[in-house]
């Protein structure tokens, strides 16, 4: 029996991911599952489904797991719940730095703030917590997740449990995940039971949201929080209005299938 699962969502089943021979040389067994189930968050579930290992790590199909990462990572699940660590981004240069979340210090601590592309959960807790929300579909599926184990669980940042892993391929790209990123913030909020209203409020009227530490990047930034606000707005648009529609059409769809909370059906 593996100690170690790797479940990496993908569109394309047969990709070669360019660090298989660091994980057959790890002193540990691991397996790994390609997962192409749907969204990322249905891919996920189903090689949470498949796995063998109680010690679970997911990995976005273009990240790159640097040093002794497949040992490291299961020693740290030796003794923490969750755990993830910092984002080498391999992006574009235009928009390389512009995500606040990759590199959280070179201190260990405890953290809410996990990116799906470099996070690792022993089984037991997600048996406790439940999966992915396969209602959030981009974007938020790990935040979501890692509420519900922040609120039982502490998740642990190791400085040394590092990825690679490009943020945005261009400008045009960073602007496509920015107005995503917006839009199914909505949702999210929602299942989270947050006030949709002051959310949204905060991101757009928040001065802070479009500062960052050079003029450059502050355009950048500036450009990026619009770009997320107008996808935000879509957002409600698209799903306040579904959730305001006749009370009988929400009745003949809930009638068609349900999923549960955590997403597995």
């Amino acid at each position: 029996m593996p100690e170690l699962s790797i479940i990496v969502p993908t569109l394309d089943p047969g990709r070669e991911f360019g660090w298989e021979e660091k994980m057959a040389a790890a002193d540990i067994e691991v397996e790994l599952l390609v997962c192409t189930e749907g969204s990322a968050s249905a891919a996920r579930n189903e090689g949470i489904r498949e796995a063998d290992a109680d010690k679970l790590v997911f990995l976005d199909d273009d990240s790159v797991p640097q040093g002794e990462y497949f040992d490291h990572v299961a020693e740290l699940l030796d003794e923490y719940p969750a755990v993830t660590g910092p984002i080498r981004d391999t992006g574009s240069t235009v928009t390389r730095g512009l995500s606040s979340q990759y590199d959280q210090g070179s201190v260990g601590h405890p953290t809410e703030t996990v990116v799906g592309c470099n996070m690792a959960i022993r089984r037991d807790v997600l048996n406790d917590v439940g999966t992915f929300d396969e209602r959030l579909p981009y974007g938020h599926e790990e935040t979501e997740l890692t509420d519900r184990i922040c609120e039982s669980y502490t998740v642990w940042y190791d400085p040394e449990l590092t990825v690679e892993h490009p943020f945005a391929d261009s400008l045009s790209d960073y602007l496509e995940k920015q107005y995503r990123h917006g839009r199914e913030s909505i949702p999210y909020y929602e299942i989270r039971d947050a006030d949709v209203h002051k959310q949204m409020a905060k991101f757009i009227f928040v001065p802070s949201h479009y500062i960052d530490s050079t003029v450059r990047r502050t355009a950048l930034a500036t450009l990026g929080q619009v770009v997320s606000n107008i996808g935000m707005l879509q957002g409600y648009v698209q799903y306040k209005l579904k959730d305001t529609r006749p009370a009988d059409t929400m009745s003949s769809e809930s009638d068609a299938g349900t999923t549960d909370r955590d997403g597995v059906p």
